[in-house]
């Protein structure tokens, strides 16, 4: 508190950071402090109200002004008794101004620490519900998640490029939401959103107030959720980007075009037929990974202690927890690539060359982050069958899991290594014709010393190089 006030100091940025480390030195408030709105809305309604005591009178008291004015940040009680009788009016007021920006910060800092603490002991009470009440997960027939990633790609013959675009995304987002669906009604927390009682506005909102609540609950007590949901963010994502592209941006569907010209040039559209099942046997084996997950790692939350303590089965456990938080950070990328450059052309032109944002990092931030996802996928079925051989008590030692689940594995291996070879192809003919296009420029070559070219496959040819510019444009 002295170092906070004193005046030679309030210029200093560690002024937030002593402040935060002498409240967590000197304990909460013994006095209880009053909720308001401001504060409770952040607060997962299953903390109790103990907890949400706690973590108020660990921020102080926090104000919440109403109208268009915004809201006032917490503020720490500083209850200093000491006087600078030396320190003037004028350098009393910026000590005031500084002070209380900085315990604005460091109030701030100890309200979100203490409500991720809160929060995660939430996640961990819900792990324990759900594990509990739930019922055993009965798995879609295969039958059902062959067909949702057949049907989607027969777009193909309608639009060759459908096929492989809306095709895809779909019967990502179609398979994995099956998956999802299973996982949530084992749990008690169906996520169907109901429209045939009612079509009005206000019944669809509570429907899918409810959906997402039962999401919120679901995704911490369960690593088979957060798994499937991973697919069925990237799928849902992809669609909704390449529908603001056919939408918003002439230049795709004049390209869109060209490759049907192409595709009719060839002859009927009963010959794509090998084609779009050859798509649909890899999209399945893309989704094979989540089938792994769900069948063995039944009961598994994603919360754990931190450390790799516990021998084999719990470095294991943390493994598989960290490959499925890869998967999913892996698709963010992907998400955070296409949205920084839809924005950046945007506002600069279609022929700008981005290099700002995450592209300052990566230079093909869609394709790295797509193998980054789906590596990370199949590494997570392996593990998953490592984990449940390590743990099975059996007289085999865990043989026969291994061979129960050989051939899931070999189709998520070949999955994987499906995509990765478009993926990688795509970001060799990306990267040649950026380097055709901007490779005198000075910005370009600064910009490719310090960023990562990605998972790129071999050198691409000009002609090679055209081709995938219009079936995998970035």
């Amino acid at each position: 508190r002295r170092a906070v006030g004193h005046t030679s100091m309030m210029k200093s940025p560690l002024v937030p950071l002593v402040s935060f480390l002498l409240f967590v030195w000197g304990g909460p408030s013994s006095s209880a402090a009053a909720f308001s709105h401001g504060a409770t809305s952040f607060i997962s309604p299953a903390v109790s109200v103990s907890q949400q005591h706690e973590i108020i009178s660990r921020c102080g008291a926090v104000h919440h002004f109403s109208g268009k004015r915004t809201k006032e940040l917490c503020k720490l009680r500083m209850t200093s008794t000491t006087v600078e009788s030396d320190i003037t009016i004028k350098s009393r007021r910026h000590a005031l101004g500084s002070r209380r920006a900085a315990t604005a910060f460091a109030g701030a800092g100890i309200f979100l620490c203490t409500l991720l603490k809160s929060n995660a002991a939430f996640a961990k009470t819900a792990a324990t519900t759900v594990s509990t009440a739930a019922a055993p997960v009965i798995l879609p027939p295969m039958h059902k998640i062959l067909l949702a990633c057949l049907l989607p790609t027969l777009l193909g013959f309608y639009k060759s490029e459908y096929g492989v675009s809306y095709g895809y995304g779909t019967a990502m987002a179609a398979s994995s939401y099956l998956i999802l669906a299973s996982i949530s009604q084992s749990a008690g927390l169906p996520l169907a959103l109901s429209f045939a009682s009612s079509t009005k506005p206000a019944a669809i909102l509570s429907s899918l107030t409810a959906t997402v609540n039962s999401l919120r609950t679901l995704l911490p007590a369960s690593l088979p959720a957060v798994h499937a949901f991973a697919l069925f963010f990237y799928g849902t994502r992809l669609d909704l980007f390449l529908l603001y592209r056919e939408l918003c941006l002439p230049r795709f569907r004049a390209m869109r075009e060209r490759i049907e010209d192409r595709a009719k040039k060839q002859g009927s559209r009963l010959k794509r037929t090998p084609f779009l099942l050859s798509c649909t046997f890899l999209y399945f084996c893309m989704v094979c990974p989540v089938l792994v997950t769900t069948k063995l790692c039944e009961g598994m939350s994603m919360s754990c202690a931190v450390g790799l303590g516990g021998g084999l089965a719990s470095f294991l456990e943390q493994s598989l927890r960290l490959s499925v938080i890869l998967a999913l950070s892996g698709f963010l990328l992907g998400a955070v690539g296409d949205l920084n450059k839809s924005i950046g052309k945007m506002l600069k032109g279609e022929d700008t060359l981005i290099t700002g944002g995450i592209f300052r990092f990566f230079r093909h931030p869609n394709y790295t982050g797509e193998v980054i996802g789906w590596s990370s996928s199949c590494l997570a079925a392996f593990l998953a069958v490592a984990l449940k051989a390590v743990t099975d008590t059996s007289s085999n030692g865990g043989l026969h899991i291994w061979k129960s689940m050989a051939g899931f594995l070999s189709l998520s291996v070949m999955g994987v290594t499906g995509i990765s070879f478009v993926l990688g192809t795509a970001t060799a003919g990306l990267e040649f014709r950026q380097q055709e296009k901007y490779g005198d420029s000075e910005e370009y070559k600064q910009w490719v010393k310090k960023s990562w070219v990605g998972f790129k496959m071999g050198k691409q040819k000009k002609a090679e190089s055209e081709n995938i510019q219009e079936t995998t444009e970035e």
